[in-house]
Order: structure tokens, then C-alpha cells, then sequence
């Protein structure tokens, strides 16, 4: 690696997982940003009822934390979650996403999604994980 060169990779565990007949997919697999680049990534649920879906991320060391949900085609965003990422629904109702506009080292994580028929998601699927490599200059 170049010194002083960063990167920012996100790597993304395909996870489908049958429960009460739903299936939950994220993608992709990975994807790999230089700082400040923009990532995203997708999550397919095939019930269409389930109008509630949240976005978790779970640092290094750490629990899972609520980054934003969205339902009825709103999102609602948790504090520190309120600028550089979206979290919206695509045209097909079994469809989001989540964008990070500004990958920084501090996103590294593992994130997934989440769908429920209420306001509270208690089946968490770990989907996808952004890894932040720097090198020393």
C-alpha cells in the first residue's frame, strides 16, 4: 500500500434467512471506497406487510445500534445518523437502501437490516460489514 494511503472496504456477508415465511437479503458482498468516497447497500424483503425496516450497524467491540428505520416510504434517523446517510425506500416496496455519502473510518461496522409488521424489529440479520484499513504514512 502507498503510504499515507487509505482505504475503506466494505465487506458484505450474504444473508437470507427464512422466518414465518419472510426472507431478508442484503448485497452487495463488499465494497471497497478511498475516504470520503460514497458506498451503499441494498436489502430485499419479500413480504410485502412488512412495512417497517430499520438499519443497525454494530461497530468493533460494540453492540448493535439503530441508525435509521423507515416506513411508509419515510425515513427517521437516530442522532448521529442525521447527516451523510440516507436510508429510502426503492420504487419496488421490497426494496431499500442505505448510503453513506462520506465513508469514514469510524464506519466500520457490520450493518443489516431489519423488517417487521410493528415498530419494534427483533429478528436482527447481520448482512453486510464495512472494514477501514489505513496505513502510517
Amino acid at each position: 500500500m502507498i503510504p499515507g494511503f487509505s482505504c475503506f472496504t466494505l465487506f458484505v456477508l450474504w444473508a437470507a434467512d427464512v422466518c414465518q415465511s419472510v426472507l431478508i437479503t442484503q448485497w452487495p458482498h463488499y465494497i471497497s471506497r478511498l475516504p470520503n468516497g460514497s458506498a451503499e447497500m441494498h436489502c430485499y424483503q419479500n413480504e410485502t406487510n412488512y412495512d417497517y425496516v430499520y438499519w443497525y450497524r454494530q461497530q468493533r467491540g460494540q453492540g448493535f445500534q439503530l441508525m435509521a428505520y423507515v416506513v411508509g416510504g419515510f425515513a427517521n434517523y437516530e442522532e448521529g445518523f442525521t447527516s451523510g446517510y440516507q436510508a429510502v425506500k426503492v420504487k419496488e416496496k421490497q426494496l431499500w437502501s442505505l448510503s453513506i455519502s462520506s465513508v469514514q473510518e469510524e464506519d466500520e461496522a457490520v450493518y443489516l437490516c431489519a423488517a417487521s409488521l410493528h415498530s419494534a424489529a427483533t429478528d436482527l440479520r447481520p448482512a453486510q460489514k464495512l472494514t477501514a484499513t489505513r496505513e502510517a504514512a
